[in-house]
Formats: structure tokens, C-alpha cells, sequence
């Protein structure tokens, strides 16, 4: 059927993920137990826990390429989610901004109240926001998903500088 997709890599990539603190653990385990004169196997169990992290490092990355390679971005698809979920798409930044003006609780009363009836959580912020507190345009900035970037500004050039750095080197 040429609609359905097998998620096979992603399934490897979570696998990975679940299984490697094992092996992370064995590596502790054997570390923190070294005999240093005439070592009685601990080493052993270094190197087999090692091989299998290298395994599975290198076939998430593998895996994480080719997933990559594959990826599509449909912006109109992404647009009507996004509508979907109207201002609660960021209710953790509103939880987190506005909790100390009004409360934790009273921030997520909001929400909820803004998931069980038609109005919406712009609209239930707005009468409970104090506009000499909240501007209009701080409220509309605060909602809109394109100002929540969080950290990714600061990774990406974490990220550059790194592969900068390494690219020189």
C-alpha cells in the first residue's frame, strides 16, 4: 500500500536510545569496581559494553541520516495544525511568563477553561490581564508561535561555532 510508511528506522533509532544506558551502566559498573594489580575482568566487560555502544551510536546515526534524507516539510499541513491547536500550541510559554502576574494556578484555570468552552485563551487572558500590565502587543507577541523559540537561537550557534572550531582543527 503506497500510502503507509514503515517507521523500521525509527523504531532502531528508539531502540538504541533504550538500550544503550545498559551498556553505560555496565561501563560504571566495571570502572568503579577496576582493580588496578592483576585485574580480575572488570576490563572484559569494559570493551564489550564499549563495542556495543559503538554499534549503536553508529547505526542511530546511520539510521538518523537516511530518516533526514527522507524528511518533508508540508508548511500548509504544518499552518493547519498549528490552527488546530490555536493559542494553547503555547500554553507552557503563557504558563511560564504569566505565572508570576497571576498566579500558576490561575494560569492553568485559563487553559482549562480555554479546552471546555468556545472562548479563547487570548480572549480569557485578556480580561484577566490588567492592559497597564499586558499590552495588546505584548499579549499577541507572548501567543504567537514564531516569537517561542526558546533556546534554539543560542544552540544553533553552539552548534556552528563547534563545527567551526572543529573544521579548523
Amino acid at each position: 500500500m503506497p500510502q503507509k510508511q514503515n517507521p523500521v528506522l525509527s523504531v532502531l533509532l528508539r531502540n538504541a536510545a533504550l538500550t544503550a544506558p545498559t551498556h553505560v551502566s555496565s561501563l560504571f559498573l566495571a570502572a568503579g569496581t577496576a582493580v588496578d594489580e592483576r585485574p580480575d575482568g572488570g576490563w572484559h566487560t569494559e570493551w564489550a559494553a564499549l563495542r556495543e555502544l559503538l554499534r549503536l551510536a553508529g547505526g542511530a546515526a546511520a539510521h538518523a541520516a537516511t530518516l533526514i534524507e527522507g524528511l518533508q516539510v508540508h508548511p500548509d499541513a504544518l499552518a493547519r495544525n498549528m490552527a488546530l491547536s490555536g493559542d494553547l500550541l503555547v500554553s507552557e510559554r503563557v504558563s511560564t511568563v504569566l505565572a508570576p502576574l497571576l498566579g500558576k494556578d490561575r494560569v492553568q484555570s485559563l487553559v482549562r477553561s480555554s479546552l471546555g468552552t468556545c472562548e479563547t485563551l487570548r480572549a480569557l487572558l485578556r480580561v484577566a490581564l490588567p492592559v497597564e500590565d499586558f499590552s495588546d502587543a505584548q499579549l499577541a507577541s507572548l501567543l504567537d508561535p514564531l516569537e517561542y523559540l526558546g533556546a534554539t537561537g543560542s544552540i544553533i550557534n553552539r552548534i556552528c561555532a563547534d563545527f567551526s572550531a572543529w573544521k579548523e582543527s
